[in-house]
Formats: structure tokens, C-alpha cells, sequence
């Protein structure tokens, strides 16, 4: 890893590191990492194709929003879960139309 610590002194005399800064090919690697892990965690649970695709685009948009951030890996996880959450109940409700229409089709 190819990180830089930038050192802060004070006028006491005091420093300290801040945090290290990658560089963009790392953070990428680093991002995408991230983003296959927690879409994987998610995809366990999922049983329904609409609903992976759901999922899959929900982690692309909430990448798209995390990268215009300045801390795009602390951003992702929190955003993407949102977007996760959004889709299954929207999956959920589309599923409960289409049986009650199905229904409503098999009484005419």
C-alpha cells in the first residue's frame, strides 16, 4: 500500500498523523471490494430474480452517490443498506399486486 501520512504540528509543539490518503487505483480496489462483499451478504437472503436485480441496482446507484462523496467507503455501506431496504419493500409490494390482481382475474 502506497498510503502517505501528512503531520500536523501545533504551536505547543504538539503532532500527530492524520489518516493515511490511497491512492485513486487503491480506493477503487478498495471500493469495489466493499461494494461485491455487501451485495453478496445481501443476495443470500434473496430467492426472487427481480428481486437480485433490484439489489444489483440498488448497489450500483448508492456506488454512483458514495463516489461524488469525500469519504466514499465510509458513505457506501450506509447508503447502499438504504437502497436495499427501499427495493425489497417495493419488490414486496409489487408481489402482493400481482397476486391480487391474478386474483381478481381469476374470478371474472
Amino acid at each position: 500500500m502506497s498510503a502517505s501520512y501528512t503531520t500536523v504540528e501545533f504551536a505547543d509543539e504538539s503532532e500527530f498523523n492524520l489518516a493515511p490518503r490511497f491512492d485513486r487505483g487503491e480506493l477503487e480496489q478498495k471500493f469495489n471490494d466493499l461494494k461485491d462483499n455487501l451485495l453478496s451478504e445481501h443476495l443470500l437472503d434473496t430467492q426472487s430474480l427481480t428481486v437480485e436485480k433490484r439489489l444489483k441496482t440498488a448497489a450500483n446507484e448508492a456506488a454512483s452517490l458514495a463516489w461524488t462523496t469525500e469519504f466514499p467507503l465510509l458513505v457506501f455501506p450506509a447508503l447502499f443498506s438504504e437502497l436495499a431496504r427501499r427495493e425489497r419493500v417495493n419488490a414486496g409490494r409489487q408481489e402482493r399486486i400481482t397476486a391480487r390482481t391474478e386474483m381478481l382475474l381469476q374470478s371474472v
